[in-house]
Parts: structure tokens; C-alpha cells; sequence
């Protein structure tokens, strides 16, 4: 199955009001818990009929995920994390664990304020997702759901639309 997810890092009032305004988000403290948090959520486990066998387990696959957190033109936070075009490499390993989870047509929505400023970002993070990365280029509203600038997409192919439809 197709599931969409929300993470946010509800450590400070942004993300508090957030996560009052969602049903079913989860939650980030860095990357590193977010990753995890997320293949968690991704998990189903499957008893047999006469419950004699050991659980199965499978994966639902990301048609959407939401991050939500703080961001500049510069970069993004993801918890206590900060990830820039600098100290991409240092998160890409962990980050790179989701690829391979997405639905055909999945992508990721970044909603940080100003990140869809950062092009080269933007474009190293949807390789390693290995999905089109969504973003605004201006303030985000987390409560309201909007970016106050133009949405943008970033492809695994390193191509860019300045001018994407929001998703």
C-alpha cells in the first residue's frame, strides 16, 4: 500500500502548532531518528491464519512525505540536525536508507521556510532520495499549509522546475 507520511520536530512552538493541527504525524529529533522513524511507520507485520508462524514482514511504500521543520536559503534542519550543501555528505548515508521505499510517483515535500532557494540542495537531496523533492521559496505556514513564495521541483536527474504546480 501507498501511505503518505508527516514528520515534524515538535521541540519548539513552530512544531508544536504543527503537530496540533495533523492527525497521524510522527515525530524527529535529528535525521538519524527520523530515517528510523519513518521505516518504522513503513512496516507491516502479517501473522499466519492459525498464528503458528512467525510474523511477515513488509513495507508499504511513501506515496508523500511531509518534512517539517525550520530552514533558510542555506539549509534545512531536520531536529538538532543541520544539513546545507557542506554537511549533505555527512547525512547522505542515513538519508539514502529511504530511497528504494517510495512509490513510482512518490516525492518528498520539503516545508521549511526559504529552502527552494537552494537549488544545488535541493537537487543533491532528491538524488538521494531518489525522488522529486518539492520545496517553497518562501516563508511556510506549517498551520495553514502554504509556502508564502512559488514551489519548486527538484529531480534525481538534476534537472529543475523553478515553477512547479504545489504539491
Amino acid at each position: 500500500m501507498d501511505v503518505e507520511i508527516t514528520v515534524i520536530d515538535d521541540s519548539d512552538i513552530v512544531g508544536w502548532a504543527a503537530s496540533a493541527t495533523r492527525i497521524g504525524e510522527i515525530y524527529m529529533q535529528d535525521v538519524a531518528s527520523m530515517v528510523n522513524h519513518v521505516l518504522q511507520a513503513l512496516r507491516v507485520y502479517t501473522r499466519s491464519p492459525t498464528g503458528t508462524a512467525a510474523p511477515q514482514i513488509s513495507y508499504n511504500r511513501l506515496s508523500r512525505l511531509n518534512v517539517i521543520d525550520h530552514g533558510n536559503p542555506q539549509g534545512l534542519q531536520i531536529g538538532s540536525d543541520w544539513i546545507s550543501i557542506a554537511t549533505l555528505p555527512n547525512f547522505r548515508p542515513t538519508l539514502a536508507l529511504l530511497a528504494g521505499n517510495f512509490a513510482p510517483n512518490g516525492f518528498v515535500h520539503l516545508q521549511h521556510c526559504n529552502i527552494g532557494q537552494n537549488r544545488v540542495l535541493l537537487i543533491e537531496l532528491a538524488r538521494t532520495f531518489g525522488v522529486p523533492v518539492y520545496a517553497g521559496t518562501g516563508k511556510h505556514n506549517p498551520v495553514y499549509r502554504l509556502n508564502f513564495g512559488h514551489y519548486v521541483r527538484a529531480n534525481p536527474d538534476g534537472s529543475f522546475d523553478a515553477e512547479a504546480s504545489r504539491p
